[in-house]
Order: structure tokens, then sequence, then C-alpha cells
């Protein structure tokens, strides 16, 4: 359940609490696991039509298939999308999680989903109701927001964009 009244769904927190509590050495049936409970957990609320949130790197397509679900039983799909200003600082925030016990991943595997995720970040904005795109670099401070896009159009767009930002707008 997140502050905010709406339930909200981390695959990595669940993964955690059923390995006692541990982000490290989580066993595959238990992250399949947490995936089939996450997959419930959006179309129990799409049924239900009760609004929810949650994680995502959004690096395969099953988030999609869920979101055009979920509009076609009449939901107002909005997605914020956090990242850093380049794929070196991703790979040093996971360590400092990872040193806080946090969970982290190698960073050939941080590569791949960093590659997917941007990727899959037009399709986003064609896709979603509303995409925000913010740049979390700023340690300690407020994200800046980079881009705004309503129903497929980006509405604003800040002047001083990241590569990445630019290689997923094309």
């Amino acid at each position: 359940m997140s502050g905010f009244g709406v339930d909200f769904f981390n695959a990595d927190d669940r993964a955690a609490a059923l390995n006692d509590g541990s982000y490290l050495n989580i066993p595959r049936n238990v992250r399949s696991h947490v995936n089939t409970l996450f997959e419930s957990f959006v179309l129990d609320h799409i049924s239900r039509r009760s609004s929810c949130a949650f994680e995502t790197t959004l690096r395969s397509g099953i988030t999609f298939d869920q979101t055009a679900r979920a509009r076609a039983a009449g939901f107002v799909i909005e997605m914020r999308y956090v990242a850093l200003r380049d794929f070196s600082m991703h790979v040093e925030r996971v360590k400092m999680r990872a040193d806080a016990g946090g969970h982290s991943a190698p960073e050939s595997v941080l590569r791949t989903i960093y590659a997917a995720s941007i990727r899959n970040l037009a399709r986003a904005i064609r896709e979603m109701d509303f995409v925000h795109v913010y740049d979390n670099s700023t340690w300690g401070l407020t994200p800046s927001v980079l881009l705004q896009a309503e129903s497929g159009e980006v509405v604003y767009l800040a002047e001083d964009i990241p590569d990445w930002l630019a290689i997923a707008l094309g």
C-alpha cells in the first residue's frame, strides 16, 4: 500500500520479503512466483476497477500488455519515468543500494535492462495517456522534469536533455 491511498506493488521488495527479508541471492523460483503475483495484482485491480501503482524497469512488453488492458477497461494510464544523466550513474547508485543491503545486479545485466528501458520509453510515450520523465542525477534534490507527454504528444521538453532521451525520442 502506498502513502497516497493507492495500492502499490514493488516486485523487488516482494521478492525480498519472500526471501527472509534479504535482497541477496533471491532464487529464480521466488522471482517467478513474484512475477505471477505482480501480474495477478494488476489484473485484479483492473477487474475491480481499482487504481493501482507499480514499479517497473520498463524492460519488457508485459507493462504494455497490462496498460492496454487497463485502458480498454477505462483507466487513464500515467507513467513517471525516473532516470539518471548517464549509465555510469545508474551503476553507482545500484552499488550504493547494494552496500546498504538492497538489491543489485551485475553491470552486464544492468546494461541490458537500461538499453531495453530506453528503447521502450518511446513506446510508452505513444501508448500511455500521460508520461513524465525526470532526471534524478543530483543526489538529495528533487528530480528535474525533462519531458511531459499527453496522449502520445510531447507537450514539454527541457532545453538540455541527456543523450539517452534524445536517442529514445529518435
